[in-house]
C-alpha cells in the first residue's frame, strides 16, 4: 500500500468506519509516518467536536404522545400501589395516633427525557451522514481512478492507430523503403521493421524486446561507411512491442545498415551499449 493510499483512510478511522484488515495496516503505517500521525490527530479532533456540536431536534408528535402515554400509565401504576402499602401500614400500627407521612415522588421531567432522545437521534443521524459521506467520497475516487485509467488507454489507442495510420501511408506510398532488423545473441527472439522514403521520413516498429531498466531506452542508430548516426530513442511496451518515428539522415538513406542499442534514456551521439536489432548489410 502507497502513502497516498493511507493518506485516504484517516478520515474513515477518525470515525471508526474501516475494516479491521484496513485498520490494522494504518496502525502499523502511522507507527512510521509522523505527516500521517498528525495529520490523523486533526481528523480525530474534527470528529469529536462535530459529535459534541450536534444541534437536537424536536421528536415527532406520534413518538411525543407514546412516550406521554407511557408515563401516565406508569404515574397510574405508582399511585396504586401506594394506596396499597399506606393501607397496610395503617392496619399494622393499628389504633395508635401515629401519622404515616408520605413521601411524594419526585415528578418526572418529560421534556429532559425528550430532549435526551432527541440528542441521542440527532447524534445518530449525523454520524450516519458522516459514513455515508465518507463511503461516497471513496466510490467518488475510485470512479476517477477509473476514468484516468480509461483515459490514459484511450490516448495510448489514439496513439497507436496514428502510428498505423502513418505506417499504412508511409508503405504505400510509392517510394517506399523497407529494411528487416533481426535480433543478435542479446535479444533471439525479437525484430523490427524499418519503412522509410525517399525525403528521410522513417517509421520503425519493433517487437519482442526485452523490458527497457528504469533510466534506460533503446536507440536507433544509422550506419553507413562505419559512421554512426545517432536516431531517436524509445521505450517499447510490456509485450516488447515499440514505435518510433523519426527523420533519416541524408547519408544513410542509401544502402545504410540499421541498429538498434540499449543506451541512456536521454541518448548518446555514440553507441556504447549491446545490439539488440541488426539489419542486414
Amino acid at each position: 500500500m502507497t502513502h497516498e493510499y493511507y493518506k485516504e483512510l484517516l478520515a474513515a478511522n477518525a470515525l471508526t468506519a474501516l475494516d479491521a484488515e484496513d485498520a490494522r495496516g494504518l496502525e502499523t503505517h502511522l507507527a512510521s509516518c509522523a505527516d500521517c500521525r498528525s495529520e490523523m490527530d486533526g481528523w480525530e479532533g474534527t470528529a469529536a467536536f462535530l459529535a459534541l456540536d450536534a444541534t437536537p431536534f424536536e421528536p415527532s408528535t406520534q413518538l411525543r404522545e407514546r412516550i406521554l402515554e407511557n408515563v401516565r400509565a406508569e404515574g397510574r401504576g405508582g399511585k396504586l400501589t401506594d394506596n396499597h402499602a399506606d393501607a397496610s401500614v395503617e392496619t399494622r400500627i393499628g389504633a395508635g395516633h401515629s401519622r404515616v407521612i408520605a413521601f411524594e415522588r419526585p415528578p418526572r421531567n418529560v421534556w429532559t427525557s425528550l430532549g435526551t432522545l432527541g440528542t441521542i437521534a440527532a447524534t445518530l443521524a449525523f454520524v450516519a451522514l458522516i459514513i455515508s459521506l465518507i463511503a461516497l467520497w471513496q466510490q467518488n475516487r475510485a470512479t476517477q481512478r477509473e476514468l484516468a485509467r480509461l483515459s490514459a488507454e484511450m490516448q495510448q489507442t489514439k496513439a497507436l492507430l496514428d502510428h498505423q495510420r502513418a505506417a499504412l501511408q508511409l508503405l504505400t506510398s510509392p517510394d517506399a523503403h523497407m529494411a528487416k532488423l533481426a535480433g543478435t545473441n542479446v535479444a533471439p527472439g525479437a525484430h523490427a521493421m524499418l519503412a522509410y522514403d525517399q525525403d528521410g521520413r522513417a517509421m520503425l516498429m519493433a517487437k519482442g524486446l526485452p523490458p527497457a531498466p528504469k533510466g534506460m531506452a533503446y536507440q536507433l542508430w544509422y550506419i553507413k561507411d562505419d559512421k554512426k548516426m545517432p536516431g531517436k530513442v524509445f521505450r517499447p511496451d510490456a509485450a516488447g512491442n515499440g514505435i518510433l518515428e523519426d527523420q533519416i539522415p541524408a547519408l544513410a538513406r542509401d544502402r545504410a545498415v540499421f541498429a538498434i542499442t540499449l543506451e541512456p534514456e536521454s541518448g548518446v551521439q555514440v553507441p556504447t551499449g549491446s545490439i539488440y536489432l541488426l539489419s542486414a548489410s
